[in-house]
């Protein structure tokens, strides 16, 4: 089903995804991070309880982290150090492309996954951002944009595409060191490489939720079929035959495990999510075990 959705299932969708993110939480605890003060463990020295290292004092420091036990026992003035706490930054790429609303189930899903990401990150204490993208096309929104749902607004306005065009993440405004979320259906012909690069690049986290429906997955066609692009609208009417589907099923499985490898090689957690089942259930399908998603 494509945009807009009613207000009323928007709703439902954001409160839904509040108590999932009291279950689930993007992986924000297993590395450093640099940014604004807040509750996660950074790669420079501040001021938290976390002890770590000493150093020789020199003027200019902060003479409440002296060492006065040792100054008692050396005569020297030597500081304690302590882990900076800092504030992460999330910033949630949500593919807005035609083809992740054609089928209803996915679509839900596909709204599912937006919604926890922010609420995940907002629940964390993380700053978190949203940017909508659409091949070549983006805009940023915030959090008052996100669950008021005016975000669907602005993505029905983003110019339409070729169902070839992946999106150009090279060009969006990304934070250096933040975790960067995608939530795509990954179905462009392109090599995954690029965008798998852009998504990683200035030492940023790349985690993928890639929503899909066993209607594309392990479709049962047999017969006259009149296929629509789902970008552009237009008709193609065919004959699947054992064959035809035979391929068809083949390259699908081949273009995901490009993506499998590519993600591995581009050290980015990739999670394809079913539609078919409960969230949580869905969660638990690769999520979990790909890194992508925490338990909370």
């Amino acid at each position: 089903m494509p945009l807009p959705y009613s207000t009323e299932s928007l709703n439902q969708h954001a409160a839904r995804s509040r108590v999932h993110a009291e279950w689930f939480t993007l992986p924000l605890k297993d590395r450093n991070w640099r940014g604004s003060s807040g509750d996660y463990a950074g790669s420079g020295v501040g001021s938290s309880l976390d002890f770590q290292d000493h150093r020789s004092y020199v003027p200019g420091d902060d003479p409440r982290h002296i060492n006065w036990q040792a100054y008692a026992r050396t005569g020297n003035y030597s500081l304690k150090l302590y882990r900076e706490e800092v504030r992460p930054f999330i910033e949630i790429l949500f593919d807005v492309s035609a083809s992740m609303f054609a089928d209803p189930d996915k679509a839900a899903r596909a709204l599912e996954l937006f919604y926890f990401a922010f609420a995940s990150g907002e629940k964390s204490g993380a700053s978190t951002s949203a940017i909508l993208i659409k091949g070549d096309h983006w805009r940023l929104v915030g959090s008052d944009e996100v669950f008021s749902h005016k975000w669907q607004e602005i993505a029905i306005q983003l110019p339409g595409i070729q169902s070839s065009a992946s999106p150009r993440l090279f060009s969006l405004p990304l934070r250096a060191r933040s975790l960067r979320v995608l939530i795509s259906d990954l179905l462009y012909p392109a090599s995954p490489e690029p965008l798998l690069q852009s998504l990683t690049q200035n030492s940023g986290r790349a985690v993928i939720l890639s929503p899909f429906a066993a209607s594309e997955a392990e479709p049962d066609w047999s017969g006259n079929y009149d296929f629509i692009d789902t970008e552009s609208g237009d008709r193609n009417e065919r004959r699947v035959d054992t064959s035809t589907l035979k391929r068809y099923k083949t390259a699908y499985r081949n273009h995901f495990s490009q993506w499998n490898t590519a993600s591995i090689r581009n050290r980015a957690a990739l999670a394809r999510v079913p539609s078919s089942v409960p969230f949580e259930v869905a969660m638990k399908h690769e999520a979990i075990f790909s890194g992508a998603i925490n338990l909370a």
